[in-house]
């Protein structure tokens, strides 16, 4: 029959076991955590970049619109320029 002394060492000895096997998957679980958080990080930087597109994009066609419209008005201008000065000399 073992001593309590011997009880007591096997007993240290599974607890040290259990410890280390614990560590080990602590370290797994934190591995994994990482790896979710690098993938969320991935596709949150996917969506920042079609977001940064998406913001160029609308800037890009706002200024098209205002250099449409600056040029229809700038055409309105001259062609209402050329009519005052075609008026007089077209009623002589």
């Amino acid at each position: 029959m073992p001593t309590p002394t011997e009880l007591a060492h096997d007993a240290q000895k599974h607890v040290d076991k259990l410890r280390a096997e614990f560590d080990m998957r602590e370290k797994e679980l934190d591995k994994l955590n990482l790896q979710a958080l690098r993938e969320n990080l991935a596709v949150l930087q996917s969506r920042l970049d079609k977001l940064e597109k998406h913001i160029g994009e609308s800037d890009r066609r706002r200024w098209q619109f205002v250099y449409i419209f600056a040029g229809a008005a700038a055409t309105l201008l001259v062609t209402v320029l050329v009519q005052l000065v075609l008026l007089p000399l077209v009623k002589k």
